[in-house]
């Protein structure tokens, strides 16, 4: 696995009503095409995508460097989140992303960074293009959604030990 150090989240730039009735698989297949045929990448430049509805599709392989903010693919992870079409960089999330959108991004974040815990930054294209992308301040969402791993339930004999410290008392 190549190192990973950040993770930079982007937006397809599509209306929310963009192919509505096609499934996600669609989507990310029509992105790809975007990609490989309108620009001559070997792939599709984002590693997850997340559709309206809170579906999360991988797209390139983790293990290869994405094509997805120029100068700043080397060690990072590339999210885009569909919709955003309209947006500037200080819309705030809700502006033009879905609450499902928002639980997928955060379980996706709180995944990526148990797994690669040499994660240190998520940020947003907007801070190293002059793009609207991904037409929110991901620094701020970040600070307020900041997304915690679900807590670990405690081993059953930790649970017998406490009952029994309670009983003697």
């Amino acid at each position: 696995m190549r190192p990973l150090n950040e993770v930079i989240v982007h937006c397809t730039a599509t209306p929310p009503d963009w192919w509505l009735s096609r499934t996600t698989a669609d989507k990310v297949a029509e992105v790809r095409r975007w990609h490989v045929n309108g620009r001559g990448w070997k792939d599709i430049g984002y590693h997850f995508l997340i559709d309206r509805n809170g579906s999360t599709v991988a797209g390139r392989p983790l293990d290869q460097v994405g094509a997805h903010a120029k100068g700043k693919n080397t060690g990072t992870i590339g999210i885009a989140l569909f919709g955003g079409h309209g947006s500037s960089a200080d819309d705030k999330f809700v502006d033009h992303f879905t609450p499902e959108q928002d639980k997928a991004l955060q379980d996706l974040l709180v995944r990526l960074l148990k797994d690669h815990p040499t994660i240190k930054t998520i940020s947003g294209h907007n801070q190293y293009a002059a793009k609207a992308c991904p037409g929110f301040s991901v620094p701020s969402w970040y600070a307020k959604a900041r997304p915690q791993p679900a807590p670990v339930a405690p081993k059953a004999g930790f649970l017998a030990a406490l009952a029994a410290f309670f009983r003697r008392s």
